[in-house]
């Protein structure tokens, strides 16, 4: 950047990366505070609210892997949330080819809160 640029707004490429990086550590720590709490109910029992879950996982999970000077042992991991994906991307699939979710009368559909079912063509930004 110095080099091309020049080196009056070499802090500028760092400034970007170190907003990405705050950006989506951020975005990560709303998604499992959101999910935790309702995740742990479920398979432990245990009740907690959004804040000491969101507290709890910052200090114990994502501090530690924010510290990591090496991400090498990381590495295992990348190959398991792809299989993730790939695992998500078929049963999407397979629940869309049986209409698992298709309005009025999809398997699914009824078990779908009714202020969360989707209004298609019947309300919206162009109606």
């Amino acid at each position: 950047w110095s080099a091309t640029v020049g080196p009056g707004t070499s802090w500028m490429p760092a400034a970007a990366c170190l907003m990405v990086t705050t950006c989506s550590v951020l975005c990560y720590s709303m998604v499992l505070a959101d999910t935790m709490p309702s995740i742990l109910k479920a398979t432990t029992g245990i009740a907690l609210a959004r804040t000491p879950t969101l507290l709890t996982l910052t200090a114990t999970v994502i501090l530690p892997l924010c510290l990591l000077r090496n991400l090498s042992s990381l590495a295992p991991f990348s190959l398991v949330g792809i299989l993730g994906m790939l695992y998500t991307a078929v049963v999407m699939a397979v629940r869309w080819q049986q209409g698992a979710y298709s309005l009025p009368n999809g398997l699914f559909a009824n078990e779908i809160v009714k202020s969360y079912q989707p209004a298609f063509g019947t309300t919206g930004m162009w109606q």
